[in-house]
């Protein structure tokens, strides 16, 4: 594994001398067969707890793994630690990959008998005699038949319980194993979300909130912090990708200002791995909890914030600076400037009767440039004033302030993208961009006269802050090549890639599987020979060799055939990693008219048997589609890939989260990909191919 200790303290974590100090530690350094883990030490200062009904859970190589449930469902494994007193300040971190974020539990779509027909066959690239025997020679036997089982217990027929949508659960909750996660606690929820892969909650009140779509599968931190009532939330990858920044920074995700519970426990839980009778594992690097000094105090975090005890201020803010007071004809704006943009900002808004409206206000440059959303018993919108001039981006009356209720406000802005939230309600999404973002940083509220709510609890969050380290934590290196070994860009005239030496390198282009053919087109392209009448015939790799067995950084640019969804248009091309031809990996695009989105999926074969139901995918939405050149780039060392698309982090992964007793593949051969997937290729085209060492 590629790691290496971070034990310094993030810088601004540290107040008046006082530094973040762990109370409980698992960072899963001792090895333990599955069914053997509860009931065992941490690393220092507490058990593991909670639940393995069906004996699943182990630690390999550094990590938790829970494994796939027979029967999905919440109270049946995860792992919990305490319990713990609420305090301010006491925080939670977890260092994981989720098995899927889309991960499911349903019955089967498919007929039991064709999914045993498909099963043996494979992807179609070895003759059935030769398939069978290598599964007899596969030390994977044991997996088999408990996916058999699985199988069996998840037809229409035979599936027992509700489809759970919601598959992971990380915070503090008031049980060891609980029920009902989504309803439990201070917590973080991941819900599948189909084509966009994933989607983050955060449990505010009595609902989760859901702050954002197209969660990749990718490496996560999850912090939360408790406080004197409720919980802050912060989010963290290895990489930047959508929705969250790169660790050592941290995002502020939501704010739970109601949650009560005194003791609680800390823990992770899973219902669902894998979907569709898929298969893949979760893995947990690290669990910490401590007391953060910093985010013991009342705002914790934030940059800007005032409790709002005495009405509309005229003073010096609690955080960030003096209040400055604007009228104009809708009512009063009364802003604080922090110095620069807010991420996430929350208030609390009192109504004793249904009359009067407010709201919160953010970007704000001047009384002519500004977001502010309002708020009323009649409804709420979303209003945007640039140069004077105002626009209503959004309005409905479906949600309104109620008389004699304190309700929760929250406005997320990064990325482009602002939402709006009402008691953890989503009311608007709306596309902002990052136009004025570095001068329009003035936060605040906004109330119109004669209204009679009161604001409380203001508070204004950047977009990022470091991560608090209770202990040294285990921080992936990037893997990306710096030095160009080979480059294509496929000019020259038409005719087959094979034979074809490589622009830059000196490389020899050869078929290496399959019965497909790449051609050259002449225009700077080299592309599937095929058609939606005759696809492409099954997998097809072409190579050129590598004589770095532990490393290689692979990209590929491909124009998916086809312009739009409906003309029966398929791409499943992308990159190889060929040790021989009994072991091998390739990293192919999905694109289908059946399905609302495209993937970027794994396929693996070890010791010449191919496990079809063990490839590992991530969907990516619209990043790929029809008729756009898109760029793929793979990272492997043998063991570790990481996978990106457009320079955006969608996967990462290692073999041994899969096949953890499996050694490194040697990388002998890199080049070219086209697989099949429930479907064959019509006609992509490769545009150029980089390989880097």
């Amino acid at each position: 594994m590629d790691w290496h200790d971070r034990s310094e303290p993030a810088e601004g974590v540290e107040a008046n001398g006082a530094s973040p100090s762990a109370i409980l530690v698992d960072d899963f350094i001792d090895n333990r067969a599955r069914g053997t883990v509860i009931g065992t030490p941490a690393t220092t200062g507490g058990i593991r707890h909670g639940r393995d009904v069906e004996r699943q859970i182990a630690i390999d190589h550094g990590a938790l793994r829970f494994q796939p449930l027979v029967r999905p469902g919440w109270g049946r494994q995860g792992i919990a630690y305490g319990p713990f007193q609420r305090e301010p300040g006491l925080v939670l971190m977890v260092s994981l990959s989720n098995g899927h974020n889309t991960s499911q539990g349903s019955p089967l779509p498919d007929d039991i008998a064709r999914r045993f027909y498909r099963w043996l066959r494979g992807p179609g690239i070895d003759p059935w005699p030769r398939r069978l025997l290598a599964l007899v020679r596969s030390p994977r036997k044991s997996l088999t038949v408990r996916r058999f089982l699985w199988w069996a217990l998840s037809t229409s027929k035979t599936y027992r319980g509700p489809n759970i949508n919601e598959n992971l659960a990380v915070g503090w909750f008031s049980k060891e194993a609980p029920m009902d996660p989504p309803a439990d606690g201070c917590c973080f929820v991941v819900h599948a979300a189909e084509g966009e892969n994933g989607e983050l909650w955060a449990r505010v009140g009595e609902r989760c909130l859901s702050a954002f779509r197209r969660l990749k599968n990718i490496h996560m931190y999850y912090v939360v912090a408790l406080r004197e009532q409720g919980a802050v939330y912060y989010a963290a990858a290895d990489q930047t990708a959508f929705g969250v920044p790169a660790f050592p920074m941290m995002r502020p995700i939501a704010i739970d200002p109601f949650n009560k519970d005194e003791k609680l426990f800390a823990g992770v839980h899973q219902a669902a791995l894998g979907q569709i009778g898929f298969r893949v594992d979760t893995r947990v690097e690290a669990i910490h909890v401590g007391t953060v000094p910093q985010l013991a105090k009342t705002f914790g975090s934030a940059h800007a914030a005032d409790a709002f005890d005495e009405g509309l201020p005229t003073r010096p803010a609690n955080i960030g600076g003096s209040w400055r007071s604007w009228a104009d004809g809708s009512g009063t704006f009364c802003l604080v400037d922090p110095g620069r943009s807010s991420g996430l900002i929350h208030a609390l808004l009192q109504t004793d009767k249904a009359s009067g409206a407010g709201g919160l206000v953010w970007r704000f440059g001047d009384i002519d440039n500004y977001w502010l959303l309002k708020l009323s018993a009649l409804g709420c919108s979303l209003v945007s004033k640039r140069s004077g001039k105002e626009t209503a981006i959004a309005s409905h009356a479906e949600h309104g302030l109620r008389a004699g209720t304190t309700h929760s406000v929250q406005i997320l802005d990064w990325g482009g993208q602002v939402s709006c939230f009402l008691d953890g309600v989503r009311l608007f999404e709306a596309h902002a961009g990052a136009v004025d973002m570095q001068t329009a940083t003035g936060a605040g509220i906004w109330k119109c006269a004669d209204s009679e709510i009161r604001w409380h609890s203001f508070e204004a969050h950047p977009s990022e802050v470091p991560v608090p380290l209770m202990a040294p934590l285990r921080e992936h290196r990037r893997l990306l090549g710096t030095c160009l070994s080979y480059a294509d860009s496929f000019v020259g005239p038409a005719g087959e890639l094979e034979q074809r030496t490589t622009e830059f390198g000196n490389g020899q282009w050869s078929r290496t599987l399959g019965g497909g053919i790449i051609d050259l087109d002449g225009r700077g392209g080299a592309r599937v020979r095929a058609s939606v009448e005759r696809p492409n015939p099954g997998r097809t790799f072409y190579s050129l060799p590598w004589d770095l067995q532990g490393f290689t950084d692979l990209e590929v640019s491909v124009l998916p055939p086809g312009e739009r969804r409906g003309q029966d248009q398929r791409s499943r091309a992308g990159l190889v990693f060929w040790q021989d031809c009994d072991n091998y990996i390739c990293v192919t695009t999905w694109l289908d008219d059946v399905y609302p989105g495209a993937s970027i999926s794994v396929f693996i074969k070890r010791f010449g048997f191919e496990e079809l139901y063990d490839a590992i995918w991530t969907n990516v939405a619209d990043k790929v589609v029809w008729g756009k050149l898109f760029r793929m780039r793979v990272a492997f060392d043998g063991n570790r890939f990481e996978i990106f698309i457009d320079d955006e982090a969608v996967m990462q992964r290692s073999l041994t989260d899969i096949y953890p007793n499996d050694p490194a593949l040697r990388i002998m051969r890199v080049g070219l990909a086209v697989n099949w997937e429930w479907g064959d290729d019509t006609g992509s085209v490769f545009t150029s191919f980089k390989a880097r060492r």
